[in-house]
C-alpha cells in the first residue's frame, strides 16, 4: 500500500468521522430540543394539575364555609326557637296567673253578690229567709264550676222541698217585682 492510498484512507476515515460527529452534533441538538419540549410539556401538565388541585381545594373550602354557615344558621335558629319557647312559657305562666287572679276575683264578686242577695232577702218581707238561703248556697256552688245539669238538679231539689213542705213565700203585692235567684 502506498502512502497515497494510506493518506486517502486516513482522509476518508477522518471525513467519515467528521460526518458522524456533525451528524451526532445535529442530532444531539434535536434530541436536546425534543428533551426540552418534552420537559416543557411535562411542566405544563404539572401546572395544569396544580391549577385543578387548587380549584378543587377552593371548592372544598367553599363547601366547608357553606357547611359552617349552615351550622351557624341552624344553631341560631335553635337558639331563636329556645328563646321563643322561653317567652311562650313565660307568657303562659303570666296568663295562668291572670286566670287565677280572674277566678279569685270572680269568686269574690260571687260572694259579694250572694251576701248582697242575702241582705236583700233579709230586708224583703215577702221572702222567706230559710228557703232563699238554701237555694242561694247551691246556686253559688253551681257557679263555681258544676255543670248546668248539676245546677238543674239542685234547683229541682229546692223546688221539691218547697212542694213537700208546702211553705211558699207570700206573694208580693201588685206593682212590686221580686225576682228570685236561680
Amino acid at each position: 500500500m502506498d502512502t497515497t492510498t494510506l493518506i486517502w484512507i486516513i482522509v476518508g476515515v477522518v471525513i467519515v468521522l467528521a460526518i458522524v460527529v456533525v451528524a451526532l452534533l445535529l442530532t444531539a441538538r434535536g434530541r436536546r430540543e425534543r428533551r426540552r419540549e418534552h420537559q416543557h410539556d411535562r411542566a405544563e401538565k404539572m401546572r395544569e394539575d396544580a391549577r385543578e388541585t387548587e380549584l378543587q381545594a377552593r371548592q372544598h373550602e367553599a363547601e366547608a364555609a357553606r357547611a359552617r354557615a349552615d351550622a351557624a344558621a341552624a344553631a341560631a335558629a335553635a337558639e331563636d326557637a329556645k328563646a321563643r319557647a322561653a317567652e311562650a312559657s313565660m307568657e303562659a305562666e303570666r296568663r295562668a296567673g291572670r286566670v287565677d287572679d280572674h277566678r279569685a276575683e270572680a269568686e269574690d264578686l260571687r260572694q259579694q253578690h250572694a251576701e248582697a242577695m242575702r241582705k236583700a232577702d233579709d230586708v224583703d218581707p215577702y221572702v222567706d229567709g230559710t228557703d232563699a238561703r238554701n237555694a242561694a248556697a247551691p246556686s253559688a256552688a253551681a257557679h263555681m264550676g258544676e255543670s248546668a245539669g248539676d245546677r238543674d238538679t239542685v234547683l229541682e231539689g229546692a223546688e221539691r222541698r218547697r212542694a213537700n213542705t208546702d211553705e211558699r213565700p207570700p206573694t208580693p203585692p201588685e206593682g212590686h217585682e221580686h225576682t228570685e235567684r236561680t
